[in-house]
């Protein structure tokens, strides 16, 4: 076999992508997802790999952990997950010239199929990398990885690094993700007649918009916090004044001490009005994927041999989560965005550079072969 991938492989590698891809699986089918977990496990099988089936819960799929028993003591992680988000049938898949779109093809399903692609490479050379290998399946990421999570965080802290491979948009990779948090307030008014007892009434929309005023207020750019209130609702009709209101929110932000800071005020929202209640429910989901000295060290790595590829890579940084966020958070250097090159995801126009998937696979081979 040779030593790296070469660029005549990129349609072999895309004919292999497309067996997953056609198997279509958004978030919550599990027929489908135990469909596609059986062919990535027939797929690996071949290279001597530990195979786990983690079964799902709550409604999720099964989660697929494969251990590839490489070198010894702690070794590298890499995360990928296999839910979309298009509903099925809605995304047809066609090749434009060097873009070939399909139902997550990008996000992340050809991060996955690259991460097989380097083991299988790995596996067919003479010299077996330092350390083992763990890729970790998962069925859940794109609702916040919420039977994954406990599994994730659990194997980061049993291994030294993490590679992600989340998709990119150009030869680049991801340093550092904001971390997010989701809340929801409801409040209580007093219901009355708008037109006879309207003095009575204690509108609960009044005081929602008053919140929502006050929200807005944490938004601050210099630090990287944003708040957006994404969906209002409330009352009945035009000639009552509202018994009841609420609001969700979403907030980004870029350290964990700002994170605590804007839960800490949400969660103890008091009412602006009087004599309504209001109740604040939510939490920090995803804590920030920070750029630490191990994260650069990654970076510096991953740039060395994308030189030798004849690439420049970039570092990059992204207000949106992934699993990286929490692998990171655990205090192990991970570097994201390994995965494909492509963009338009979570749309009907989502697809990949064919071109650079045999770039990005040699990159992300070269970068478990190198880690020591």
């Amino acid at each position: 076999m040779p030593e790296r991938f070469q660029e005549l492989e990129a349609e072999a590698i895309l004919a292999g992508l497309r067996r997953w891809v056609e198997i279509e699986t958004p978030t919550g089918d599990v027929e489908n997802m135990t469909r596609l977990l059986d062919v990535v496990a027939a797929d690996f099988a071949p290279l001597g790999a530990s195979l786990e089936r983690i079964p799902g819960n709550n409604g999720m799929g099964d989660h697929l952990l494969v251990r590839l028993p490489w070198g010894g003591g702690p070794g590298i992680l890499s995360v990928c997950h296999l839910d979309t988000v298009c509903a099925p049938g809605s995304v047809a898949m066609r090749r434009n010239g060097d873009h070939f779109h399909g139902p997550g093809i990008a996000d992340m399903k050809a991060g996955g199929y690259l991460a097989f692609k380097a083991a299988e490479h790995i596996a067919g050379l003479a010299h077996q990398p330092n350390m083992p290998l763990t890729i970790l399946y998962t069925s859940d990421e794109e609702i916040g990885s919420p039977t994954s999570r406990d599994i994730i965080e659990r194997l980061a802290r049993e291994s030294r690094y993490a590679l992600i491979a989340e998709p990119a948009r150009t030869d680049e990779v991801i340093t550092f993700r904001k971390g997010r948090a989701k809340y929801r307030l409801n409040v209580e008014g007093r219901q009355a007649h708008a037109g006879s007892a309207h003095a009575s009434g204690r509108s609960a929309i009044s005081e929602i918009a008053r919140q929502i005023v006050e929200l807005d207020k944490l938004t601050d750019y210099s630090t990287g916090t944003t708040i957006n209130v994404g969906e209002i609702g409330g009352g009945t009709t035009p000639n009552v004044v509202a018994g009841h209101a609420f609001c969700t929110i979403d907030v980004r932000f870029s350290s964990a001490e700002a994170g605590r800071a804007v839960d800490e005020t949400i969660l103890s929202a008091g009412p602006i009005s009087c004599d309504v209640t209001i109740a604040a429910s939510g939490e920090i989901e995803k804590p920030c994927l920070e750029r630490t000295a191990g994260g650069l060290m990654l970076f510096g790595l991953a740039k060395s041999i994308s030189h030798e590829l004849g690439v420049s890579l970039i570092e990059t940084s992204s207000g949106g989560g992934s699993d990286g966020n929490f692998t990171s958070a655990v205090g192990i250097p991970t570097l994201d965005g390994l995965g494909a090159i492509g963009n338009e995801w979570h749309s009907p126009n989502e697809y990949v550079v064919v071109s650079a998937l045999p770039r990005r696979a040699e990159l992300l081979r070269r970068m478990i072969t190198d880690l020591d």
